[in-house]
């Protein structure tokens, strides 16, 4: 009896998705998504992968500070000397650059913020607003980084916008009334000036 042929794979096939790039992906994944059957699938995968890694718990803040502190940390003074002063385009200011890199830090988790609202997701939303509020207030007034020297007003800066992106999710009361508490325990010497900014709420 003869042997039966085993089907060969085609070369590269195996490896063609470790070889896409983050654009290839999405691309990828917009094609697929205009099949029904798939976008379905495609959406309910989503749904989950986002509900896995997002906050759903009061403990979930403290390990988002922690983590936006440490990237706060992470950031090297010597990339504000480096980058700062007479350069062909003008002169750059040492606290434009510290800016420039703590945005590089922080637009992910602004983005964040408003991507669970858009979802729905709120109560996410409203943790993941407090552990940057909380990471950003403990790089502050607790940090001994260089680079913090140079990011005068920068983090307090940063918490104001927070809060406005989670304002702009349009919370319930009482979800204000929470961020209110949250502000007032844990954030005392920026509670004037946050707190002054949310809608009065229960």
């Amino acid at each position: 009896m003869p042997k039966k042929k085993s089907k060969k794979t085609p070369p590269n096939q195996t490896d063609s998705l470790t070889q896409l790039s983050a654009d290839d992906a999405l691309a990828v994944l917009r094609l697929l998504a205009q099949e029904e059957p798939l976008a379905a699938r495609i959406r309910q995968v989503t749904a989950a992968y986002l509900e896995g890694n997002a906050p759903h718990a009061p403990e979930d803040v403290e390990e988002i500070a922690e983590d936006v502190r440490a990237e706060l940390e992470g950031l090297e003074v010597e990339e504000v000397w480096d980058r700062a002063g007479q350069t062909r385009h003008g002169y750059v200011e040492t606290g434009e650059v510290a800016d420039e890199m703590m945005q590089r830090v922080l637009d992910p988790y602004l983005k964040d913020i408003t991507r669970f609202q858009n979802l729905g997701m709120t109560l996410e939303a409203e943790y993941l607003c407090m552990g940057l509020l909380q990471g950003l207030y403990e790089f502050e007034h607790e940090s001994k980084s260089e680079f913090k020297d140079w990011a005068t007003d920068l983090p307090m800066g940063y918490a104001e916008i927070a809060l406005e992106k989670w304002r702009e999710g349009k919370p319930k009361p009482a979800a204000i009334g929470e961020m209110r508490d949250f502000i007032q325990e844990n954030l005392p010497h920026w509670e004037f000036t946050l707190v002054r900014s949310l809608p009065k709420g229960k």
